[in-house]
């Protein structure tokens, strides 16, 4: 076979397969949608949310979506009516060869459970407000307070958009994130309560005293001087000596004995 031939029929070819390429596309683009498939990746975190939830949710934004054809379906309204649900982050859809609107989301972390008002919350370390679930509970940090704003319902809220407006929540976020990092010190805490003025303190897992933390700052500074006085002091003193011990002071650590007025 001369060349220009070989030349002409792969050229042929390669059309050929074009043409069926389209003609595929614009017959799948016409098919119905067949369902919503929902994966989530709850990786170590126990499932919090399930799959009818979230379609659930999609659908509610997106009624007609099982009506509509593959090539009909806004990706994006997908994927923002499944942002609402405020267990799941990183949510992407597309849609499958098979006609399936597949809807993929990582579950978020919490970090600490908070109790507000006779209600409960989880907080991730993107500082995302989650409700308790009904599905599951995760075994981490419990956290209360007397706080001089209320603790938004809103499960679309985070700290970091108004830190400023509720410093007392943020505050607490702080410490949880970093007891979450650190876990030599998150080890030693088993529960926070932010005071009406501000003021942090906190439950350890060993001993009958409180901790008082102060603000946020320098956290990692009054971790270790607590974790010295663990080491050093306590042995000592004895762990029922203390009812009190107070991290604001810098470089101090100020005890107060029990039925010892403050």
């Amino acid at each position: 076979m001369k060349r220009p031939v070989k030349i002409l029929l792969i050229l042929l070819g390669a059309v050929v397969l074009a043409v069926l390429v389209v003609v595929a596309n614009v017959s799948r683009s016409r098919s119905a949608v067949r369902g919503i498939e929902v994966n989530i990746r709850y990786g170590k975190t126990p499932p919090l949310v399930d799959d009818q939830t979230v379609r659930d949710s999609i659908l509610a934004a997106v009624p007609a979506l099982l009506q509509h054809s593959v090539g009909g379906v806004d990706r994006d309204a997908v994927v923002q009516a499944a942002s609402r649900v405020p267990y799941l982050s990183d949510v992407s859809a597309s849609v499958s060869v098979s006609g399936q609107v597949v809807v993929r989301a990582k579950q978020r972390r919490p970090i600490v459970r908070l109790y507000y008002a006779g209600r409960e919350f989880y907080l991730d370390a993107e500082g995302c407000l989650m409700p308790a679930s009904n599905l599951g509970s995760c075994d981490v940090l419990v956290a209360g307070g007397d706080f001089r704003m209320p603790v938004p319902a809103d499960s679309l809220w985070t700290v970091a958009a108004t830190a400023a407006g509720n410093r007392q929540l943020a505050d607490l976020w702080r410490v949880a994130c970093f007891l979450d990092s650190e876990s030599k010190y998150g080890d030693l805490i088993d529960q926070l309560y932010v005071e009406r003025d501000g003021d942090l303190l906190m439950v350890p897992k060993l001993g009958n005293h409180v901790v008082e933390l102060g603000d946020a700052d320098n956290l990692e500074e009054k971790f270790a001087n607590l974790l010295s006085f663990y080491r050093k002091g306590m042995p000592r003193a004895g762990w029922d000596t203390y009812s009190r011990i107070s991290l604001k002071y810098r470089d101090q650590v100020v005890c107060t004995k029990r039925n010892e007025t403050k």
